[in-house]
């Protein structure tokens, strides 16, 4: 069930290289949501991007690029999002995050956090 304020998409860019206490960030990331029972994570990794450093990364034909645009999406109830950015605030030096509020138009039976699979 969600609150009267919603539903909300959590996006988090990332290089995906990027490591936190000896793991992938992305993989500390979306274990946390995990602990934290969110709904569900995806991780989608990009071909090409540039950040601040304004250095184009892209994907080659060569072994394991490293440094690729990574993002990660979350979609759940907006206050329990909102909750979850807050303990990721230790991480914050090295992620761009944007919290908009979405109508979801389609959701699964029950629309629970217990009964979404995807």
């Amino acid at each position: 069930m969600t609150s009267s304020a919603g539903w909300g998409r959590l996006t988090i860019y990332l290089d995906v290289a990027r490591q936190w206490r000896r793991r992938a960030l992305v993989t500390e990331i979306v274990l946390r949501a995990l602990e934290g029972k969110l709904g569900g994570a995806s991780v989608r990794c990009g071909i090409a991007g540039f950040g601040d450093a304004g250095t184009v990364r892209r994907e080659s034909v060569l072994p394991v690029v490293q440094h690729l645009p990574a993002e990660i999406v979350l979609v759940d109830d907006l206050i329990v999002l909102q909750a979850f950015v807050t303990r990721l605030d230790r991480m914050q030096g090295a992620l761009l995050a944007t919290l908009q509020p979405v109508e979801v138009v389609d959701s699964p039976a029950g629309a629970g956090h217990e009964s979404q699979a995807w």
